[in-house]
């Protein structure tokens, strides 16, 4: 293949309207590989000198990067966990919605982060929408419910 056909291929390609979103792909492997996360954090925690430099050291060592590899990808896992807890939760509409703001506001207020943390933001926000709810609430899980209003129908109403 000559230059000129290889430039003409290569552009014909960028022209496709799925080249963007194909291009993002190997971007986000990356990210969610982690790689480049633990040499960041590594590289972040050298330069700020003092203690920081031995913890530095220490996310350094082979099994420190190991571990910080599956830092992303286990945020943005439990970041979709969340997310399907609120989709398929048996929970009243009033309580999905309100999960549905916490994560809003977590993911957003997370952003600062860059990608990580969204996810940690959106998880945050759940769980602080979660523990409102139960500190607010009645205290009790769908099952619970569920079984308290059995008892009352089979009580004839007196509970």
């Amino acid at each position: 293949m000559t230059q000129l056909e290889k430039m003409l291929l290569m552009q014909s390609i960028q022209q496709n309207p799925g080249y963007k979103a194909a291009s993002m792909v190997d971007p986000t492997l990356r990210f969610l590989g982690g790689k480049d996360f633990a040499l960041d954090t590594q590289a972040k925690l050298m330069a700020r000198g003092g203690e920081a430099t031995k913890l530095g050291r220490m996310a350094g060592s082979k099994a420190a990067r190991k571990a910080l590899r599956f830092v992303p990808g286990l945020g943005v896992g439990l970041a979709a966990l969340d997310a399907a807890d609120v989709i398929t939760g048996n929970e009243s509409l009033g309580n999905k919605a309100m999960d549905a703001a916490g994560m809003t506001i977590g993911g957003t207020l997370g952003a600062i982060g860059g990608p990580l943390g969204i996810a940690t933001g959106v998880s945050l926000g759940k769980m602080g929408s979660d523990a409102l709810q139960y500190l607010f609430g009645d205290k009790l899980t769908p099952e619970q419910r569920k079984m308290r209003e059995a008892l009352m129908m089979l009580q004839g109403g007196r509970y």
